[in-house]
């Protein structure tokens, strides 16, 4: 008779985990499905806002604070995972046309498109309370910015811009406080985009 119990302790046990493991496996992929859910739900409210801003009169002058605001909030969303790694290399090379930057030796590099950022004073006032813009801004390697800015001539030139535009991505990245797993490997991750 201690048998057969042992044997229904056993085969209760052995269920036991199995739900267990099925529980585990379910509690998993809600939160994948969930991540992907925010992913999708931030994407595409950072399009809304980009379009609204665009919208009509393209990405004027007068829109620099709007501009300057929707990049603060996208790179908040780099910073706190509701982005994929992926999604923010791509967004962050958009911005290199629109945003200034400061080189290596903290020398001002004006916008490329907006007129309100192509001016440094212009720049430190809009900038004040945008802390997280103006540490991503900042350069430590030596970037060719007319490189950056050339007009597409040939696939050289496509080349040189892109190695040079990756140098400010990377650069970009690595002074946003994203979590340390995810900038391992950042240069190739950027490379392979």
């Amino acid at each position: 008779m201690e048998s057969g119990i042992n044997n229904f302790k056993d085969l209760a046990e052995i269920i036991s985990y199995c739900v267990t493991a099925i529980s585990l496996l379910g509690l998993w992929a809600t939160y994948i499905f969930s991540m992907k859910q925010i992913h999708f739900t931030t994407m595409e409210k950072c399009v809304a806002n980009f379009r609204e801003i665009t919208k009509l009169t393209g990405l004027a002058s007068d829109k620099s604070f709007e501009y300057i605001e929707f990049v603060s909030e996208e790179l908040f969303y780099f910073e706190n995972g509701y982005l994929p790694l992926k999604v923010s290399i791509e967004w962050i090379d958009g911005m290199i046309d629109y945003l200034p930057f400061y080189d290596k030796n903290k020398v001002f590099i004006k916008s490329n498109r907006l007129d309100t950022l192509k001016d440094q004073d212009k720049t430190i006032r809009l900038l004040r309370d945008y802390p997280r813009i103006r540490k991503a801004i900042q350069m430590r390697e030596n970037i060719d910015f007319e490189t950056v800015h050339i007009s597409i001539e040939n696939e050289n030139d496509r080349e040189k811009r892109r190695q040079e535009r990756d140098k400010i991505i990377y650069r970009v990245i690595k002074n946003l406080n994203i979590i340390w797993y995810k900038k391992i490997n950042l240069k190739n991750k950027i490379a392979n985009r």
